[in-house]
């Protein structure tokens, strides 16, 4: 099983409920502070595991968003891509690009959350011999 990836926000609250609308992640812990601030949300897609946190503060602020690119394979079907682009869209993501193979059924695309990350997901149809 790959390995947990780490993705912070500034708005924490609004990135664990983009990402459940988004891209159907559902969450797994919710992890608070001593004041019951939300730090950390553990979301989980399938086999995809993802964490995000409360962006840190530095010497000039909030840490600023944006900048990762995730990229995920989740299936190997034309539905299951076309309905996460449906409701990607749906939820106010940016669709930055859609790729569909009628050739080969390989079909993918790259949506912008709210912070101006990056997300690819991946249907890839496995060659069998």
């Amino acid at each position: 099983m790959p390995g947990v990836i780490m993705i912070s926000y500034r708005d924490i609250e609004a990135a664990r409920h983009f990402l459940a609308e988004a891209f159907d992640f559902r969450e797994t812990a919710v992890h608070t502070d001593a004041a019951g601030t939300v730090q950390r949300v553990d979301l989980a897609r399938g086999t995809i595991r993802i964490t995000i946190g409360r962006a840190g503060a530095d010497t000039e602020g909030v840490a600023p968003p944006g900048g990762a690119h995730l990229r995920f394979t989740i299936g190997n079907n034309h539905w299951e891509i076309s309905s996460l682009v449906e409701r990607a869209t749906a939820a106010g993501a940016r669709i930055l690009h859609v790729e569909d193979d009628e050739i080969f059924g390989d079909c993918l695309f790259t949506a912008e959350d709210p912070e101006g990350n990056r997300w690819t997901f991946a249907g890839v149809v496995a060659l069998t011999g």
